[in-house]
């Protein structure tokens, strides 16, 4: 059989784009390699109340409602910033990730898990895609792949396209049993030798179980995610008093704009597309909004049947029309941050620390949207300072100096 899509990945993206492929009547095929849905959790799980009403997933998969943060540096500074409103809610990222795969499911795509791609070969009419099902060699037909095999994307090698060379962040994280009196709030750990380039973080789930984690990004590393998470859980001893852990998370998160996520008969979506936040690393708001985008492309060419590359190029251009100065605000702050030393974040913080500023980050703060409120700290002198220095140095991540203030001021 020779299906209209195949979908590689069964993870939020893949399995929306699957979903409104299905609904248009064409046939697809979705091959995960995993034997089950949403496991293992590469995942912190934190999501916006946006996502949830744009994945359609109901609040049965919602485990706790978050209202503020505490921001912690490694000098002693601290920022409390609550709100009287949900700004973010910890979900069972399984359980979210089975929905959306039932749900495509329901709408006719096909699903098959243990399905390990190995292979893509260009047909006369799309792709030939090779996959290890229980140690069988199986092949199918597609006229159109889409790939959304996360950040080592495998169709994205095969089709050389560049993604693969976007900076990362590597994670390491863990489930694990906590006591938390407050589960309203988020904690987030900042400083050099906890988190370089990036920040730890306490996701509380109810009074006794949380989520800790910590990573580095966009510099070399001296030491291994596995030491950072040992280092935070050292440093603040009064916050992982008698933690134990449940099991052991984590996970790589491209960051930036991918150069070029279509070719012929092919499109990249969620992780392999980089479709991620650069300042947090989430991907489920984008990966899903890109999946619409996708699907819709996708759609359009399948009726047609002109799954050219001009054809799909169309993505791009739409992709990067919504979201392009989005990212690039993104990576020129995290630039920015690289250029931080502890001190500097101490400082930075009890800058902060003050009505003025918290009633701003309250105002403009949306973990879809940073940029909305990276733009406003932009005049906070701490961080101005800081990158209008790392800007001289963004060639290489699509950015001088013009634009990178074009796109903090716009």
């Amino acid at each position: 059989m020779i299906y209209d899509t195949i979908v590689v990945g069964a993870g939020p993206s893949g399995c929306s784009a699957a979903e409104r492929l299905a609904t248009e009547g064409f046939s697809v095929l979705i091959l995960e390699e995993h034997r089950k849905v949403g496991e293992p959790v590469q995942c912190a799980g934190l999501i916006s109340p946006r996502t949830l009403q744009v994945s359609g997933v109901t609040e049965d998969v919602v485990i706790n409602r978050l209202t503020g943060v505490r921001v912690f540096s490694p000098l002693g500074a601290r920022l409390d910033i609550c709100a009287g409103r949900e700004h973010a809610l910890a979900v069972d990222r399984a359980a979210f990730d089975r929905y959306l795969a039932e749900r495509a499911q329901e709408a006719g795509a096909e699903l098959l898990t243990g399905a390990r791609v190995r292979d893509l070969q260009r047909t006369g009419t799309g792709y030939r895609v090779t996959a290890y099902i229980s140690g069988n060699c199986t092949a199918f037909d597609a006229r159109l792949v889409i790939g959304a095999d996360g950040a080592n994307s495998l169709v994205a090698k095969k089709l050389a396209l560049p993604a693969g060379k976007n900076p990362r962040a590597v994670m390491y994280a863990a489930d694990v049993e906590l006591h938390r009196e407050d589960t309203s709030l988020v904690d987030i750990f900042l400083g050099r030798q906890l988190a370089p380039g990036w920040f730890g973080w306490v996701i509380p789930l109810n009074k006794h179980l949380c989520r800790v984690g910590t990573g580095h990004a966009f510099c070399r590393r001296k030491h291994s995610p596995s030491y950072l998470f040992r280092n935070i859980i050292r440093s603040f001893p009064e916050h992982f008093r008698d933690m134990k852990i449940i099991r052991y998370t984590g996970g790589i998160v491209p960051m930036g704009l991918a150069p070029r996520i279509y070719a012929p008969h092919a499109l990249l979506v969620g992780d392999a597309a980089c479709q991620t936040k650069p300042i947090s690393g989430g991907g489920i708001y984008l990966g899903l909004r890109g999946a619409q985008v996708c699907a819709a492309v996708a759609a359009r060419a399948l009726r047609e049947d002109d799954l050219s590359e001009k054809k799909l190029a169309r993505y791009q251009q739409l992709w990067e029309e919504e979201f392009a100065e989005e990212i690039n605000c993104g990576v020129g702050h995290r630039q920015s941050y690289l250029r931080f030393s502890d001190s500097d974040i101490d400082q930075l913080l009890r800058f902060l620390d003050k009505p003025y500023w918290k009633s701003l980050i309250l105002k403009h703060g949306d973990i879809d949207y940073p940029s909305w409120l990276a733009r406003r700290l932009f005049s906070a002198g701490p961080w101005m300072q800081k990158f209008v220095r790392a800007a001289l140095a963004l060639n290489g991540y699509g950015l001088n100096l013009k634009n990178g203030l074009k796109n903090i001021l716009s």
